[in-house]
């Protein structure tokens, strides 16, 4: 009986990532479905940023009660811009726009209702220049 051998080769293309340092972010979440700026259907796991950051991925960490880096909460695909929370005083919300905040998409009120009750208003992320 004659023994074959089969050999892989795995090839691995080595494209260098650039990933930020871990910050501290006012998160929201918003519930309108409809298409993102990037052309997409709103769905889970997209988050509303700058425009500069669509096509970025966010990994996103609880910000625990003493204001500490937390657990791994997930990889979010920056998807989708936005406005944000009102931060000069005239009226118009500008926090996103000015990359002080981000916005989390989700299918219901409910589940935006259940994000803040489990996660808080601020998380802790890290831009990763990839796709999702």
């Amino acid at each position: 009986m004659k023994k074959v051998i089969v050999g892989f080769l795995l090839c691995v293309l080595a494209i260098p990532l650039h990933v930020s340092a871990i910050s501290k972010i006012r998160c929201t979440c918003y519930v309108e479905p409809g298409i993102c700026a990037s052309g997409h259907y709103t769905r889970d796991g997209i988050v509303a940023g700058r425009r500069s950051d669509l096509g970025r991925v966010a990994a996103i960490y609880r910000c625990d009660t003493d204001g500490q880096l937390g657990e791994f909460i997930g990889y979010y695909e920056f998807l989708d811009t936005g406005a944000g929370i009102d931060t000069d005083g005239d009226g118009k919300g500008d926090s996103i726009k000015k990359g002080l905040s981000i916005d989390v998409f989700k299918n219901s009120l409910d589940e935006a209702k259940d994000w803040i009750s489990e996660y808080g208003d601020y998380v802790y992320i890290q831009y990763i220049d990839a796709e999702g």
